[in-house]
């Protein structure tokens, strides 16, 4: 299934900059084997074991720009590897670096580490066992057991499952004299991750789909959601399995029984109201200034260096952009440097977001 998600990049304190890109996972797939990178990484179960597995571990807890960041810091091995066993390898413009992501995004690389352990005491400790069993409905005839539930791999299905039964489950919260079990995203990672490995098969793969259509608004306005939000309003940046917890802690306050939504329109929801606002960047100007002269890049892009003048492109800067800009011309750029006896900047966590922030501020380097 397609993914398609608008991308609102804030990029200063002071300024924010719209930019909507198509983004599709699976041209994003296509783009992992046909730009060589399958070679030597593994992602959805298909590619190389000289570098590091890519999917081997679905939660990572990366921001894109951090994962920007890592491969930037990966590109001179990188680079090397591709020249030492003539890797063909294309162009990426923004539009590919777009689907590339949304490939990573489907495959959940962005979401927190969850813990089986902690997800096991969660089940019991949030009174999730006193209706449902894994395998079997001992506790509860009328409860489906974990086993059974068709949603397990995909965090948006599984708050799809629990918003359309919400009002049974909190009828039976109440003859039971319990309170409406909350969750924060890290839980929900932890329950994920713990009802996965207990009651699916080992191989079992989780997967993220989120799909957008013409028929999103027009969904958010019928299935109740425009009474209470603006699809354009400001959101916390969120992976959807934050969204889902807040979703699901947000069933409670609900005023009248919730609309019945199927996982095909959750995702759609998702994806309209929230997906767009994953990749925003909120970086710090001042600071993303500091890296820019600390990494040395006013030597080539100042104007005088044989970098083109990155001021001029102010308010055009993303992650997005920035992958693009590293696969395209990160090699010439090596050289330059190691011709001018520079360093490669190495950036940490956080850094990338703040050097984007700074860029997109025209006074930059001047």
């Amino acid at each position: 299934m397609k993914l398609f998600a608008s991308l609102l990049i804030s990029l200063a304190a002071s300024q924010s900059f719209a930019a909507t890109i198509p983004m599709d996972s699976e041209r994003g797939d296509k783009l992992f084997v046909s730009q060589g990178c399958v070679q030597c990484h593994r992602l959805k179960g298909t590619g190389g074991i000289s570098a590091p597995d890519l999917g081997r571990v679905l939660d990572r807890g990366y921001a894109p720009a951090d994962l920007v960041s890592t491969m930037w810091n990966h590109a001179p091995t990188m680079f090397a590897t591709v020249q030492q066993f003539n890797v063909q390898v294309g162009e990426m413009n923004e539009a590919a670096a777009a689907d590339l992501f949304a490939s990573f995004l489907s495959a959940r690389f962005f979401e927190m580490r969850g813990d089986a352990g902690r997800g096991k005491k969660l089940f019991e400790a949030r009174s999730c066992a006193t209706c449902h069993g894994i395998r079997d409905s001992s506790p509860n005839p009328m409860a489906t057991p974990v086993a059974q539930w068709q949603t397990l791999s995909d965090p948006a299905g599984l708050v799809g499952a629990m918003w359309n039964h919400s009002s049974e489950m909190g009828t039976e919260l109440s003859k039971k004299k319990l309170n409406w079990p909350t969750l924060t995203p890290q839980e929900l990672s932890d329950l994920l991750v713990y009802l996965r490995n207990a009651a699916t098969p080992a191989h079992a793969e989780a997967g993220f789909r989120i799909s957008e259509s013409e028929n999103s608004a027009k969904l958010f306005e019928t299935k109740g959601c425009a009474a209470c939000h603006k699809a354009d309003e400001s959101n916390a940046r969120l992976t959807l399995t934050g969204v889902a917890a807040a979703m699901w802690n947000h069933q409670p306050k609900l005023k009248a029984a919730p609309p019945k939504i199927d996982s095909a329109e959750m995702r759609e929801l998702l994806s309209y109201y929230w997906a767009k606002r994953f990749f925003e960047v909120p970086g710090d100007v001042a600071h993303g200034k500091r890296i820019y002269a600390a990494k040395h890049c006013g030597t080539c892009h100042s104007g005088s260096g044989p970098g083109p003048v990155l001021s001029a492109k102010a308010g055009s800067y993303t992650a997005i952009k920035m992958l693009s800009s590293l696969w395209g011309h990160g090699p010439k750029m090596l050289a330059e440097m190691k011709e001018k006896k520079i360093s490669w900047p190495v950036f940490k966590a956080g850094e990338m977001e703040d050097l984007i922030a700074a860029l997109n501020d025209p006074k930059t380097g001047k």
